[in-house]
Order: structure tokens, then sequence, then C-alpha cells
């Protein structure tokens, strides 16, 4: 019966052919007859045999095959290549009876995984409330763990419910894994104490490929099941009929014994009163573990806007159990939401010669990068353009025949940006979007354009930058772009995308990738560096990292004073033209512990103030002015950079110490502690005295022997005065290195006692070669309407108790037990070495005392002047200063207001 069709199609289609040929009453040429012979056959019988459950065919195939195998031709192998052409998409969902040991738990997840190169980008979909997970694990069929990666939630979600990332450099052999449906992927939660990993079996589902929309189906709250179920929706939407085709992957809806011919509900609720679809699918066998389902359905008009805009709800139910139903929202794609293009020329369709590119490169100039984002079904964009004069800015869907404006921006742009939203999408937008098919066009006024696909961006670690740092020439028709981060280990994560026309001809473009360090106006007496982060590149994209970086590089490119370079090479290795696209690195945030001068010395001391520690450890520092710009680090004769409040012992003199002050080194000589014994010697290599029997020679040596301070080593048992920047030596502190209980040298510093003064910080002035300050001479004085210790007030005698408990009761502060203060007073705190430290400011309120840190600017200018009684260093020209504004840092409020009332308590 077949072959009887086959033959008469044949027929068919050589008749029609004759027609054409002949046209309806033209005059037709005779010409001589050829005669020939039509063989058909059926290839049917010749197909092989699948041994899977649900065989499909696949486009322009006439033979049945698994959906897991690759389509080849025979004699081909399946190379990487074939990733490139099909079986690239991937569905997961994840719950107690997905897992591979299936568990009572709550807990549902859904995922989508997108094979790209050598690259796996995966997002996950957690219910609402849901912690992140700790990690993500990807295994194998038998539980080994392949990859292991930790949880980044996408920075452009306004919740957690999204887990995204990518595993870059996937193995060969996991890539078969894969492919052929054997690997599983685990959430582990942050406390494996309190629910355990759920996992799921990665798989090519139905309808993944054209997926618009997802929902993550889960059990109502009051569901009480051993197994508790879950699913997830793959909703894709026809084009030329606006029907949807959904694809389910759900368990735990059956009753028990419910094995065979289930009805399936599903109902699609959209919002607004708006009437609700309900479908019902018969399934001839049901599963414990995983069951699929698919439905061909149709919306109205105004419930297709709402399904858009994530205002339909499905749920999903046997009819022999409505109460294990399953419900979730209809969202869009459940993937990262984060797309991004690189505006560049657009790449002629046929090659040009030589000459009409090099016209091309010369005729006009730019480049540029844009930003879209999904939020609750509107597009929230930020364009940017750079040497380019914009006429019109359009986001445009790519057609074969005619693109399609979807919005105009124009009236958005200005001064190279373009930032806002886009709340008039249809379902037609978001699936150009998540197929790659929606553009961004730049027009100028002589018709040149500027293009840029959007395409999903793999949220990784050089993505948690707000926005991606351009790189262009006006000498090459391409740009590129690189997002760029630091992690708290220091170490430099890229991600970069090159768009454009190659030069020399090329297909694919060729380049290394160079850090250079321009610094003219941070500090530009350091030595200037130029890294290559990469070598010998081919292709348009590339995850990277690199922790050759030093601390002085991370400084320079916070401070945004440091370049990118993408070297274009030439095909041939022995042709020596090239050309790059540049740009400089810029809104890069450097953890504090990655930067110059971040490291400290924590010293025990025993004897302090308690504004001085914190929970019991304390660190020796001096009381320094505020922060300085950074052009203020000193270079000694050897070249050796030290921050500034940096202080170090000579290098030519063992009894000098020098540090560094406002870009000045000043050095001093040693100071010596008095001892109070006979026979005291010099150690070799040490400057002062020490007496003996509290060290010996043989000790010198021993680096656990010793203490250090400032970069400093001590022997145990030595006393000396502590070297601190801005004045040097203070004979007002002793240091002494003693052996703690735990058999480690500590540190004990302590300072001269000085008497207790009858008046407050206000009224203290510090004495010339004296380690303690006096009270200032009082000034007579207006009677006060309050009273004070000492006075009379209506016939009472205040005495100094009484006086303080009258301001401690009217929620005052007292201050190591004899600094008084009303209740909301601020003040200064005093610094013995500085006097009054203006960059601190404390407040009273309530019993309480708090203190704020004011955070001086960052300055981009030369000449900076300090009046003495500013926190702050200014620029000596006003018009050369970048503020990014003042901020205030609360301390933590280690300064408590202790006291008590007349009973002791």
């Amino acid at each position: 019966m077949q072959l009887a069709v086959i033959i008469i199609i044949c027929f068919v289609w050589l008749q029609l052919c004759a027609c054409q040929q002949a046209g309806p009453n033209w005059p037709v040429q005779k010409k001589r007859r050829v005669v020939a012979r039509v063989r058909c056959r059926n290839v049917k019988t010749e197909c092989p045999k699948v041994t899977c459950r649900d065989p499909v065919i696949l486009p322009g195939q006439c033979c049945k095959t698994c959906a897991s195998e690759e389509l080849r031709l025979p004699g081909d192998e399946p190379h990487e290549p074939l990733e490139e052409l099909t079986g690239r998409d991937f569905a997961v969902l994840l719950n107690g009876r997905t897992s591979q040991t299936p568990m009572t738990t709550s807990r549902v997840a859904t995922g989508r995984l997108f094979l790209r190169k050598k690259t796996l980008h995966f997002s996950f979909l957690l219910e609402a409330g849901a912690p992140p997970p700790a990690s993500i694990q990807f295994l194998s069929e038998t539980g080994d763990i392949l990859e292991q990666l930790e949880a980044q939630p996408t920075p452009y979600e306004a919740t957690n419910s999204r887990i995204c990332g990518a595993w870059t450099r996937v193995p060969k052999e996991y890539r078969a894994l894969l492919r052929e449906e054997q690997m599983w992927v685990a959430l582990s939660p942050a406390d494996e104490s309190q629910e355990d990993t759920i996992s799921g079996q990665v798989a090519r589902y139905v309808g993944v490929d054209t997926e618009v929309f997802s929902s993550l189906l889960t059990p109502p709250p009051t569901a009480n099941q051993t197994l508790s179920g879950g699913g997830t929706a793959i909703i894709s939407v026809d084009r030329k009929t606006d029907s949807l085709h959904v694809s389910l992957v759900f368990n735990g809806v059956f009753a028990d014994g419910e094995a065979h011919n289930a009805s399936l509900v599903v109902e699609l609720l959209p919002e607004r009163a708006l009437d609700p679809v309900v479908d019902t699918v018969i399934l001839p066998k049901v599963f414990s573990d995983l069951n699929r389902a698919e439905i061909m359905t149709t919306l109205g008009e105004r419930s297709l806007i709402r399904l858009t805009r994530g205002q339909v709800a499905m749920k999903v139910w046997s009819q022999a159990a409505p109460e294990l139903a399953l419900e979730g929202m209809i969202t869009p794609r459940a993937t990262c939401n984060v797309f991004s293009a690189v505006l560049s020329k657009p790449v002629p369709d046929s090659e040009d010669d030589t000459s009409t590119e090099s016209t091309d490169m010369t005729s006009s100039y730019g480049a540029g990068w844009a930003l879209l984002t999904l939020s609750n079904g509107t597009f929230q964009y930020q364009v940017y353009v750079k040497g380019f004069e914009v006429s019109t800015l359009t986001l445009k869907t790519k057609h074969k025949r005619q693109d399609r404006i979807v919005e105009n921006l124009t009236p958005f742009y200005h001064d190279s940006w373009a930032n806002g939203t886009y709340d008039r999408t249809t379902y037609r937008d978001l699936d150009a979007l998540i197929r790659g098919k929606l553009e961004v066009v730049v027009a100028s006024e002589s018709n040149e354009e500027l293009r840029g696909m959007l395409n999903p961006v793999a949220v990784t670690e050089a993505l948690r930058s707000p926005q991606p740092v351009l790189l262009s020439s006006p000498e090459v028709p391409m740009a590129a772009t690189v997002w760029v981060a630091v992690d708290s280990a220091c170490v430099t994560h890229y991600d970069v995308m090159v768009a454009g026309q190659p030069p020399y001809g090329a297909i694919e473009p060729f380049w290394n990738l160079v850090l250079r360090e321009e610094d003219q106006f941070w500090d530009p007496r350091f030595k200037m560096t130029k890294m290559d982060l990469e070598a010998h590149v081919e292709g348009r994209e590339l995850f990277a990292h690199s922790t050759q970086l030093t601390r002085l590089s991370l400084s320079r490119l916070e401070a945004g004073v440091s370049y990118l370079d993408l070297v274009l090479l030439p095909p041939d290795s022995n042709s020596t033209l090239q050309s790059s696209l540049s740009g400089l690195i810029h809104g890069v945030s450097v953890p504090s512990e990655c930067l110059m001068g971040s490291d400290h010395q924590e010293v025990i001391v025993e004897e302090y103030d308690e504004e001085e520690c914190v929970h019991g450890r304390c660190i020796l520092r001096e009381e320094t002015a505020p922060e300085v710009p950074q052009s203020h680090r000193c270079i000694d004769e050897e070249a050796r950079v030290f921050e500034d409040g940096k202080s170090w012992q000579s290098p030519v003199n063992v009894c000098s110490m020098c540090m560094c002050t406002r870009g000045k080194i000043k050095c001093q000589d040693v100071i010596c502690h008095r001892l109070d014994c006979e026979g005291a010697y010099t150690p070799p290599n040490q400057c002062c005295q020490v007496c003996p029997g509290e060290t010996g020679p043989n000790d010198v040596a021993e680096e656990s022997k010793m203490c250090e301070l400032n970069d400093q080593k001590h022997l145990l048992g030595s006393k000396w005065h502590p070297f601190l920047t801005p004045k040097g030596f203070d004979k007002c502190v002793t240091c002494t290195c003693l052996l703690h209980s735990s058999g480690r040298p500590v540190v004990n510093c302590s300072r001269f006692p000085c008497p207790p003064l009858p008046c407050g910080p206000d009224e203290m002035e510090p004495q010339p070669d004296s380690c303690c300050a006096k009270c200032r001479t009082p000034r007579p004085e207006a009677p006060q309407p309050t009273a004070q210790p000492g006075m009379v007030n209506e016939g009472e005698l205040v005495t100094e108790e009484e006086h303080r408990n009258i301001i401690l009761g009217r929620g005052g502060c007292l201050l190591n037990n004899r600094l008084l203060y009303e209740n909301g007073a601020e003040w200064h705190p005093r610094v013995a070495s500085i006097g009054y430290y203006k960059c601190v400011t404390c407040k009273c309120k309530d019993s309480n005392i708090t203190c704020a840190y004011h955070q001086c600017p960052t300055l981009r200018c030369q000449a900076m002047i300090q009046e003495k009684q500013e926190c702050c260093p200014r620029c000596a020209n006003e018009n050369s200063t970048i503020n990014h504004g003042n901020k205030t840092r609360w301390l933590k409020p280690y300064i408590k207001s202790t006291h008590k009332n007349k009973n002791g308590n």
C-alpha cells in the first residue's frame, strides 16, 4: 500500500512539472521527447530498529529515532561539531521522587541546561521561599560526583528563586554522558541536617528547544504525603495559530493503585476573572518516579496578554485524586533572564574585497553594548553607544523577509545612554528574545548602522560586575565587551564577547588579551605593567580567570587606570600586521583584602581602655589622621614601595626607624627603653640592650621565640617604645615581649599611667615633654540654669554623684567611668597623639554610645590640600575632583555606657 502511494506521488509530481513548463495557453516550442524511467522504493522497510520507548521522526527524515540519538550522516562519527546542530537543550525535574535515592522531602525544583561548545549553561528555578542551595553537583548514574559548583544567584534578580551559572571546559566524556541522558544533577542545601539533597536526571524533553514559558508545579502546603509530588511545564506558542504546546514532566498526582488509563486534568487559570481553559489527557500507564504528558490548547487574546505578564496559573491533577493537585504560575522560560549584545558594524552577507573593506573601516566609527533583563514579562534595557551619531535606536525582531520593530528607544537615548522599560511585550517578543532573534539596531542619518543580537549571558563570577567594559577602535569594524570581576580570593574573572567583521579576511577572529596599566593620575611613581592574560584565542567567546594580578595591579584595577587590549592577529603567522581593540576598565569593585595596605598586625594587650578592644582582642595601632590619597605612598632609594603610615627599619642603619608620611620618608634614631638591671648587653643585630638571663644569643635566630610588631622582631624579655606614624617613637607606651601560657610569644603594651582629671576631654590640653595632660585653666562662666556638682539649686546642694545620676537618668552616657555626656550629645573622640579625631563622630542616645567613621571620597587630582580643621583632603582645583559621595560608616557600638544607680543596680 505504501509503495503504491509513493508511485502515485511521483507520477503527479512529473505531471505538475510538465504543466509548469507548458504554462496556461502559451505557445511552446516543440522539443525532442526525452524518455526516462522513474524508479521508487520504500526506504521505510530499511529503517533500523529503535530500542527506546518513545521514538520520534526528526525533520527531513523518514525513519524514527530515539530522541537521545544524534542526527548524523552515514560514516560520520558523533564528534563535537554536532553539538552546534542539535541536542543542546535539556531540562530536569528535582524532588524526592526523582532523586537517585527516593527521599521524604517537600522540596521541588526544575532546571534548564544549554550545551554550547564546551560550556554547559544552567539555570534552576526554586520553589517560593526555598533557601538557595550551597552547591550544585553533576553526577553519573552511579552517583559519582563529576563536578561541584557553588550556587550563584543572578545579580539581576530581585529574589533568589533562580540559581544560574556555567560549567566551563566540560570534558568530552562528560558531554557524551549528557547527550546520552546519563547525567544527573543535585542541589545540596546549606544545612544537610535539615533536608537532604534532591536530584534529577537531565534529559531532552519534548519542546524544551522551543520553550518560551515555564512553570514549576508544587503540591499544596496542606499535602501530607510520604513522597510529595512536583512537576514542570515546558510551554511553546505556535506563531501561526497562537496555540499552546504544553509538555508536562511530573509525579506524585496519582492515587494508590492507579496504574493504567489514568485521567489527567490540566487547567490554565488567567487572572482578571478571565475564563479558565481545561483539558483532559488519558495516560495509558503511570509511573511513580516520572510521567510525561503533552497537550495542545488555546487561549484567548486577552489571556495571551496575561500569559506574557506572568498572570496565568496552571493546575494539574488526577481525577481519581484531586487532593494531590500540583499548582504553579507560568512565567517566561526558566533561564537567568540576562541577555547581552555587542554593537558593531554588521558583518556583510558576502565577502568584500580589500578596498571595499578599507572604505567601510574609514567611513564611520562606532561601538557599544546592550543589556536586557526580564522582570514580570517586561524588558528592562540598558544601551551604551560610543563614537556614533545616533539618529534612531530600535529593538527589532530578525526575520528572513522583513524585520519587525518591537520598540523605538530613540526618545530615551541621551548622552550615549538609553535606559528604560518596555512593558508592552507580547509572547512573540519573548519568543524572539529567547530564540536569539531580538536585535538592537543603531542607525545614523547617513543610514550607517550598528547591530547586535541579544543572546543569553552565562552567569559566571565575572558577571558580578554591574556592566561590561567596551573595547573598540576607529580602525577596526569590530567591538568587544569584557565582564571583569574580582572574587574574595583575589582571583580576577573575565568573560569576553567579540562581534563584527574580523580583519585580514579571516572568518573567525584570532586574538590576544592584554592588561595594560597607564597610571598617570592614581600614582605614576609605581612601575607600569603589561600582562598577557590570554594568548592565541580563536573565536568570539571566552570565559576565563587569572591569578597573576598583584595587589598593585588589583588596586589600579579598582582605581580605573588599567586598560584591556584585544590584539587582533592575522591568520598568517608570518605577517607583522596587527590591530587592537582597547577599553578603560572602570566600575570594578575589588575586595579590600586584595588591595595594597590591607594587611595589619594584631597584638594582645593586657592593659587597655574599653574603647580600644573588641571581644578581648586588641589591635595596637596609632589613631592616625583620616585616609589620604593613594598618591601619598613612598618609594625609597631601593625602589621599594610603602603605604602611607607604614614604618620599617632603615636598610642602612639598624638603629634607625623610618616611616612614610604623606609621600615623604622620615627617619628617627631608635629610643631604647631604660632597663632596671645589671649586666645589660646588646644582642647581635639588635640596637637596644636586654637584661641578662631573659634570653640568650642562641635564641636570636629562632623565629618562634620572637615577637613581631609593625614588621619588627623583638627578643623574648625585651622592652621598647613602639614606633608609630606620624609622630614616631611614643615614649608614653612601653611594649614587652612575653611568653604566653600557650607557649607562643605575645606583645604586651601599656601606656604610662596618668592620674584621673576632674575635667572633661574638652577641657584637657596636652603638655610638652609629658605623657599626661592637664586641665585647662577654667574661664569665668555665667550662671547655668541647671544644677552643677557642688552648686546650690533651690536650697539643695547637688553633689557630683547626684549630678551624674541626674544626667544618666535623662538617658545620658558615661564613658570609661569618668566622661559624662548628655542624652543627644555629639563629640569627636580625643586621641593623645593627634588630638580630636574629627573623622569619627560619637553620639549619646538613650544611654548608648555609637560612633561613625566618615569615609573620604576618592580624589583624581595631582594637587591636594587639607585644612587642619577638615577631616578629608580636597583637590586644589575643585573642578578636577571626582566625588563618589561622602559615606558614613557606622562602627560597631563597642563603647558602652556603664553606670549604677543609687541602689547599686
